[in-house]
């Protein structure tokens, strides 16, 4: 048996795959709260984090019915870029910072002009830098808490972090450290000088964790971890990744050209390269994958936490809010949302607020509105897709993953938008799936069965047949003039 467990925005899941049947045998989940306010602020204490996996494994164990010893290795995957400092104890200083916190805009917009600008940043680095890295959370922390920062020894990364509880070592791997700011994605090291300009107290170069690769392994777990989550200390800890990253693993995403979509609490879109990218647009998010090669990625903060507001502003429930989405027309009767509920990092908007356009007496439905903000986050990510297109060659399958793919009429709005077959998969877990992998691939390497993340991912990712759409291309031509029309406002409305 091998465990992934992903820590999301919302919640943590905790999967069982069994390796002699191939397939999942259970999965636990349990939930976080989020500390938010109207500045930007999106913070979440550490503690939630270990308190929710502790619950979310046991229930996945209860559920198989399966025997602690037989849980041979653990991969964890983590929302990225949140900054968890730890004193020279190991204590956690302070709330983590989250990926979509965006309070921290200002420090983010200064670093960038110390560094020259974003087309600057990007040849420096290998990727962009958008204000949910962690470079900007750091600097916020030296000029409004200066007293706390001086006392950290360790910076860390959320799934990093969750490693650090079970095995006691504070370690990084360059998928996660691709989102920082402050490492080199192609070199695949630390920029020791870009850490002393965002920090010239030199307290971030000193904390600065080692780097490991996602398939190697971290330790086995400590004698507490393992008794709190109800397994043994040979139960072993992979490396892996942030989520990003080890949803793109979990999807298949490990070989030239493969691309993966997910929407869930944020929209995202990896596109695998064997080869780094030295042309790539200068807004674009480059990882280290987790199996080798690079992740050309759109991320947008706004995707089913958006359609959630909407959700909640009619009151419904989930089922009746996705019924509601083919219950419109393409297009929504003319009604466009720009759905920057909590700002935007693609296109980089921090600050911006939401925008709804096309209203008249006949089109203002509950139907439309659920419609179109269904349709937002599709033609969010298309912003950034046409970005990657410039360097990539067009992918010919979308693997669909996340909450949001789980509505047929959303998928058939992403394979029309995109003009592009679209898939989900048999274990439709993304992060935790990718988790669940990496540890195998990990385990047996490491008992002399050599394998590869592709041959892993050959016998094990499977597509649901059932949940497969091709593009109408009617709709498709249709979507390619909406889509036009909805960048032609968004360039008018935010000077994008």
């Amino acid at each position: 048996m091998f465990m992934g467990i992903d820590c999301g925005t919302q919640g943590t899941k905790a999967l069982l795959f069994d390796l002699a049947a191939g397939k999942v045998v259970a999965i636990g989940h349990a939930p976080h709260d989020i500390i938010a306010n109207d500045n930007g602020r999106r913070e979440q204490h550490p503690s939630w984090w270990i308190e929710a996996m502790v619950k979310a494994v046991r229930a996945a164990m209860e559920k198989s019915g399966c025997r602690p010893e037989a849980v041979k290795a653990i991969g964890c995957s983590g929302q990225q870029h949140g900054l968890v400092m730890l004193d020279r104890d190991g204590a956690v200083l302070r709330e983590a910072k989250l990926w979509n916190d965006m309070e921290t805009a200002p420090e983010n917009e200064e670093i960038h002009r110390e560094v020259g600008g974003v087309e600057a940043m990007a040849q420096r680095l290998g990727t962009s830098v958008p204000v949910g890295y962690t470079a900007s959370k750091i600097r916020w922390m030296l000029r409004h808490e200066p007293d706390l920062y001086r006392k950290t020894r360790h910076v860390l990364l959320p799934h990093d972090y969750l490693n650090y509880w079970l095995t006691g070592r504070a370690v990084m791997e360059p998928g996660e450290a691709s989102g920082t700011g402050y490492f080199q994605v192609v070199e695949k090291r630390w920029d020791r000088d870009m850490a002393n300009l965002i920090d010239p107290t030199g307290v971030l170069e000193t904390a600065l964790p080692d780097l490991i690769g996602s398939s190697d392994c971290v330790g086995p777990l400590r004698p507490e971890a393992a008794a709190r989550l109800g397994l043994t200390t040979d139960t072993l800890v992979a490396g892996g990744s942030g989520d990003n990253v080890m949803g793109a693993f979990g999807t298949g995403g490990v070989e030239a050209g493969a691309a993966t979509l997910g929407l869930g609490t944020s929209g995202v879109l990896n596109i695998f390269s064997e080869q780094p990218i030295s042309d790539f647009d200068p807004v674009m998010q480059v990882f280290a994958g987790a199996a080798g090669g690079w992740l050309v990625t759109t991320c947008t903060v706004n995707a089913t936490s958006a359609t959630t507001s909407v959700q909640k502003l009619f009151g419904m429930s989930l089922d009746d809010f996705s019924q509601a989405i083919g219950a419109a027309p393409p297009g929504a009767g003319g009604l466009l949302l720009h759905p920057f509920f909590s700002g935007e990092r693609m296109p980089p908007l921090p600050n911006a607020t939401g925008t709804l356009s096309g209203m008249a007496t006949g089109n203002l439905t509950r139907e439309n509105l659920i419609r179109a903000a269904a349709e937002a986050v599709v033609l969010g990510l298309k912003w950034g897709f046409d970005r990657q297109m410039r360097t990539l060659p067009k992918p010919n399958l979308l693997r669909l993953t996340g909450g949001g793919t789980a509505n047929p009429d959303w998928r058939r709005i992403v394979a029309d938008v995109f003009d592009c077959e679209a898939v989900c998969l048999v274990h439709d877990e993304g992060g935790a799936f990718g988790g669940a992998l990496i540890a195998m691939l990990m385990y047996e390497n490491r008992h002399g069965r050599p394998t590869t993340a592709a041959e892993l991912s050959r016998r094990y990712i499977l597509f649901d047949d059932r949940k497969r759409v091709r593009p109408d291309p009617e709709r498709a031509r249709f979507y390619a003039g909406l889509y036009e029309k909805y960048d032609t406002l968004r360039r008018r409305l935010y000077g994008i």
